[in-house]
């Protein structure tokens, strides 16, 4: 019941919020899969009841659609296909390869592996019952606008999605992300979706149980800049969403709007910027509409930075303990004295907004 009344407040609130607001811990290490699949050959490595499908985008094949063809053109197409064992793609003569509609599940190694190779799509698959990673863009190799959109990722030991920092454009939108990042892989913490590399996109995911008991593993975690927008984040054993400044941040701005986080059980979001080596050049967080029971909704540390800013406004800050602490920074020197325009929304105005819809 609990669940349901922050929900309904929730909705309320958001419902009130657009009608004056509106806007446009670890490094993951090379990993060495035991397997390589040559795409121009049979990639099935599990059952593949459908036949060969890989293909030349245009042919209609079961599962193709003249949408997709016109949306996508002529792109080699891996499609339709069950894989029970690692597959990696590896090398440009792979670029704007699209894997589409395809399954990967019960995998003890990482499922997908992207090395060097560009413009890359991965559309519409299912990722389940793995023990590592699903999807790993793996550090120390190099891309460009790979595209992870429309998947569902669940039952996963590790990573939902990861990009070490030498992977850049990269885009995830609208994936389903859920029951992941149970226990560390090889040591290092899981998260929901982790990127590292710079100027990425990701829009428009769902996120829900997401972490390890003993309280690792964030909805999202970054290492760089970009953009994350329009994602529901909800019941995860750490931070909504998380910046670090523990890998080259490339100087930047992160763009941090339009998002809804509620029901984790630390911050909703979370910025580590301790390290002035490797600062962003600035942080917009805007627009957000985000609930604590019992942890400040917004965590920074020390900005270190002379040349950085941090501009903050138009948020909903949410607490449901009655604690009236909704910022917290650890430096006297907080970085959020610019920040002025917030929402705080609290518990009593939570249990009218509550009162009001049983009526």
């Amino acid at each position: 019941m609990r669940v349901e009344r922050k929900v309904i407040a929730i909705i309320m609130i958001l419902s009130m919020w657009c009608s004056f607001a509106s806007c446009d811990d670890e490094f993951v290490e090379d990993q060495n899969p035991t397997e390589e699949v040559d795409t121009n050959e049979d990639v099935n490595n599990g059952d593949d009841s459908t036949g060969d499908n890989t293909s030349e985008e245009g042919n209609t094949e079961e599962g193709n659609s003249s949408d997709d063809t016109s949306k996508d053109g002529n792109r080699t197409t891996i499609e339709n296909k069950v894989f029970n064992e690692t597959l990696i793609i590896d090398g440009h003569e792979n670029d704007s390869l699209l894997i589409r509609n395809c399954t990967f599940e019960n995998i003890d190694d990482i499922a997908l592996v992207i090395k060097t190779v560009d413009e890359l799509i991965i559309r519409d698959c299912i990722f389940r019952n793995l023990n590592s990673h699903a999807i790993f863009l793996q550090a120390g190799q190099n891309s460009n606008n790979i595209t992870i959109e429309g998947n569902e990722i669940y039952d996963v030991a590790g990573i939902g999605i990861f990009a070490g920092e030498g992977h850049t454009n990269t885009k995830c939108i609208n994936n389903k992300i859920h029951d992941v990042a149970f226990v560390d892989v090889e040591g290092h913490t899981p998260h929901g979706i982790y990127l590292c590399g710079k100027n990425f996109l990701i829009e428009d995911n769902t996120i829900f149980n997401c972490g390890s008991l003993d309280g690792k593993g964030l909805g999202i975690s970054v290492r760089s800049y970009g953009t994350i927008s329009k994602n529901k984040i909800y019941n995860g054993r750490a931070s909504g969403i998380a910046f670090s400044s523990d890998h080259p941040a490339f100087n930047g701005t992160l763009l941090i709007e339009n998002n809804v986080i509620f029901d984790n059980y630390e911050n909703a979001i979370t910025l580590y910027l301790s390290n002035e080596d490797s600062p962003l050049g600035n942080i917009t967080v805007r627009f957000n509409t985000m609930l604590s029971d019992n942890k400040p909704v917004v965590y920074a540390n020390s900005w270190k930075s002379l040349s950085s800013e941090l501009v903050s406004y138009g948020n909903i800050l949410i607490r449901t303990d009655g604690d009236d602490t909704y910022i917290d920074s650890s430096s006297s020197n907080s970085i959020f004295k610019k920040c002025k325009t917030y929402i705080v929304v609290k518990t009593s105005v939570l249990l009218i907004l509550m009162r009001e819809t049983f009526i």
